[in-house]
C-alpha cells in the first residue's frame, strides 16, 4: 500500500511538471509568434524600406544648363562633359580616414572636404566633393575603389564659355548653391552640390536655364560600389537663351577698351536692344565657375582693378554728357536753335547764388552747337553715340567706336 501511494504521488508530480513545461512551451511559441507578427506585419514596411536602402542607393543626375546664344545664334555658353567626385555617407565608416585618403590621393584641401561631408542636407544622397576632375584624377579614384568605400565618379556636364573673357560681365558665371541660398524659396527644390547662376545673365535667368535634376536607383555591393542600375528618372535640360547682344560688336567694344578701366554700351535706338555691353577689366568665367580656394577668391576680390565690378551697369558717372545730347536734339527738333547758332562761353554760368564753372579755365569762347558737343565729348569719359545700324552694322560700329576712341580725353 505504501509503495503504491508513493508511486501515485511521483506520477502526479511528473504530470504537473509536464503541464508546466507545456505551458512554458506554449508561452514561448506565443511570444515568438507575437514577435514575428510585430516584425513582419506591424514593422514590415519599415524593415522592407531599410532592406532596400541597404541594397540600393539613390544618385542625383544633374541636368545640363540651357545654352546661351547671341542675337545671330553665335554660341556664348555651352556644356562640356566632366568627371565629378561623390561620396555616399552611409557607406563611410571612418570619415577622418576617408578625408585623409582623398587629400593624399588628389591633393584636396582636407578642411574643404570635411565641410562638404558635414554640410547640412539629405544624408541618403551622395555628397559632391569635387567637380571638373581631370582624367588622371578620375583614373586614380577608380584604381583605388576597394580602398575608398562609398566613393564614386560620375560623368556630368559642366558649364563652359568658349569666348573666355568676352562678355564676361554680361554672361556671369555659375557655382554650387550655398547654404544661405538653400534657405530661400527659389532654391527649395535643390540639394547640396547643385549648380546655379551666381552673376550676370546666368543668375538673372537661372530658373529658366537651370533645368530639372533626375535621379537613378543603383544596386550596390557590400562596400557600396555600383553593380547595376535599377530605375532611372532622366534629368531635363534647361531652356536655351538668346540675347540681344551682337558678339561682333561686343568684341569691337572690348578691344577698344583694351587694358583701360571703362565701359562701352551700344543700343539699338529703334528697339532699345542692348547690342554690346563691355566692361574692363574683365574676368574669365571658366575660372570662377570652378571651385576656388579662399586664397584664390581673396586674390580676385582684392584685385585693384576690381574685375568683378561691371562698370557698364554698376558704375556711377555724371549724366551731363548724355543730357547735353538729348537737349541738343530737342532744341534742333523744336527749331529753338540751329547747328550754326553761336553762344559765348566765358567759363561760368550763374544760377541763383551759385556759379557753375566750366572745366576749361576761361571758357571756350564763341561755340556753335557742333563744337559744343565735340568739346563735351573730349572732356567726359562717357562717350554717347547713336549708331544707325544697317546691313554692314559691324563695320560701321567699328568705325564709330574708333573715332570716339581717338577723341577720348586722356586719363
Amino acid at each position: 500500500m505504501a509503495t503504491a501511494g508513493l508511486h501515485d504521488s511521483e506520477l502526479g508530480e511528473l504530470q504537473r511538471r509536464l503541464i508546466i513545461l507545456r505551458v512554458g512551451l506554449l508561452l514561448v511559441v506565443a511570444l515568438l509568434g507575437l514577435q514575428l507578427w510585430y516584425l513582419q506585419i506591424r514593422e514590415g514596411p519599415y524593415y522592407r524600406d531599410l532592406s532596400e536602402n541597404n541594397r540600393t542607393r539613390s544618385v542625383i543626375m544633374e541636368p545640363a544648363r540651357g545654352l546661351i546664344y547671341d542675337r545671330n545664334g553665335v554660341l556664348l555658353a555651352n556644356n562640356v562633359p566632366s568627371f565629378t567626385l561623390y561620396v555616399s555617407l552611409e557607406e563611410v565608416k571612418d570619415r577622418d580616414l576617408l578625408i585623409d585618403q582623398l587629400s593624399n590621393l588628389l591633393g584636396l584641401d582636407a578642411a574643404l572636404v570635411r565641410n562638404k561631408l558635414t554640410a547640412r542636407g539629405n544624408k541618403q544622397l551622395p555628397r559632391k566633393v569635387k567637380d571638373r576632375l581631370t582624367l588622371r584624377e578620375a583614373t586614380l579614384v577608380e584604381s583605388h575603389r576597394l580602398d575608398l568605400p562609398g566613393v564614386m565618379v560620375q560623368v556630368e556636364s559642366q558649364r563652359n564659355y568658349p569666348g573666355g573673357v568676352t562678355a564676361s560681365h554680361l554672361l556671369g558665371y555659375v557655382g554650387e548653391v550655398s547654404p544661405e541660398q538653400l534657405e530661400k524659396p527659389e532654391f527649395a527644390d535643390l540639394h547640396q552640390g547643385s549648380i546655379v547662376g551666381q552673376y550676370g545673365v546666368e543668375k538673372f535667368f537661372d530658373q529658366l536655364v537651370r533645368g530639372q535634376a533626375g535621379q537613378k536607383s543603383i544596386e550596390v555591393d557590400a562596400v557600396g560600389h555600383e553593380k547595376r542600375t535599377v530605375v532611372v528618372e532622366q534629368p531635363h535640360a534647361g531652356d536655351n537663351l538668346y540675347l540681344t547682344i551682337d558678339v561682333r560688336l561686343q568684341k569691337v567694344a572690348e578691344n577698344l577698351l583694351g587694358e583701360e578701366s571703362g565701359a562701352i554700351v551700344a543700343l539699338d535706338p529703334r528697339t532699345g536692344d542692348v547690342l554690346a555691353m563691355a566692361s574692363r577689366p574683365g574676368f574669365d568665367p571658366n575660372i570662377l565657375s570652378r571651385e576656388l580656394t579662399p586664397k584664390q577668391w581673396a586674390e580676385i576680390v582684392q584685385d585693384e582693378g576690381r574685375p568683378l565690378n561691371n562698370r557698364a551697369s554698376q558704375g556711377q558717372y555724371p549724366p551731363g554728357s548724355i543730357f547735353k545730347v538729348m537737349m541738343a536734339a530737342a532744341a534742333l527738333e523744336t527749331k529753338t536753335v540751329t547747328p550754326s547758332t553761336t553762344i559765348y562761353c566765358n567759363g561760368g554760368y550763374q544760377f541763383g547764388r551759385r556759379v557753375y564753372h566750366d572745366w576749361k579755365p576761361g571758357g571756350h569762347g564763341a561755340v556753335d552747337l557742333r563744337h559744343a558737343l565735340v568739346h563735351q565729348v573730349e572732356r567726359r569719359q562717357i562717350l554717347p553715340v547713336v549708331l544707325d545700324l544697317g546691313a554692314e552694322e559691324a563695320a560701321e560700329a567699328q568705325q564709330q567706336f574708333r573715332r570716339l576712341g581717338h577723341r577720348r580725353h586722356p586719363r
